[in-house]
C-alpha cells in the first residue's frame, strides 16, 4: 500500500467537532484565570472540582481530535487504544498539574494546594474526565 492510498484511511476531524474543541479549549482558559483573578476558587467550594475535570476534558478531547485520531486507521484498533491512550494522558496531565501546584505553593504567596483531600480529589476529577473522551476523536462530527 502506497503512503497516498494509507493517507486516506485515516480518521479526519469534521469541521463541528474542530470548532467544539477550541472553544472547549478557549472556554477553559477563560474559566481558569477567571478563577484565579476574581478568586472563584475560595468563593465556590465546588468550582476547583469542575474545573479541573472540565479543563482535562477539554485538553484530552483536543489532543484526541487533533493528535491522535488522524493517526488511527477508522478499523483498527481505535477503541480500546484511543481509550487507554487518551485517559493515561488525560490523568499524566493533572499529575503534572498538582506538581505545579504544589512547586507554586513555594514560590508565590497564598495556599495554592488546600491540603491532601484537595490533591485527590483533583485528580479524581482529572481521571473520571479524561476517561469522557474515550470515543470522542472518532464520533464527532
Amino acid at each position: 500500500m502506497n503512503s497516498h492510498h494509507a493517507a486516506e484511511h485515516v480518521l479526519k476531524p469534521a469541521a463541528r467537532g474542530r470548532a467544539l474543541a477550541w472553544a472547549l479549549a478557549a472556554l477553559t482558559l477563560l474559566a481558569n484565570v477567571a478563577g484565579y483573578a476574581l478568586d472563584l476558587y475560595q468563593r465556590f467550594w465546588w468550582f476547583d472540582r469542575v474545573l479541573h475535570g472540565g479543563t482535562i476534558l477539554a485538553i484530552t478531547f483536543w489532543l484526541g481530535l487533533f493528535v491522535l485520531a488522524p493517526r488511527l486507521h477508522p478499523r483498527k484498533g481505535r477503541g480500546l487504544v484511543a481509550t487507554f491512550l487518551l485517559a493515561s494522558v488525560g490523568i499524566a496531565l493533572g499529575a503534572l498539574w498538582e506538581v505545579a501546584e504544589w512547586g507554586a505553593d513555594f514560590v508565590l504567596t497564598g495556599n495554592v494546594i488546600k491540603g491532601k483531600n484537595d490533591t485527590i480529589l483533583d485528580l479524581i476529577m482529572d481521571t473520571a474526565e479524561s476517561s469522557e473522551c474515550e470515543h470522542q476523536p472518532t464520533n464527532v462530527g
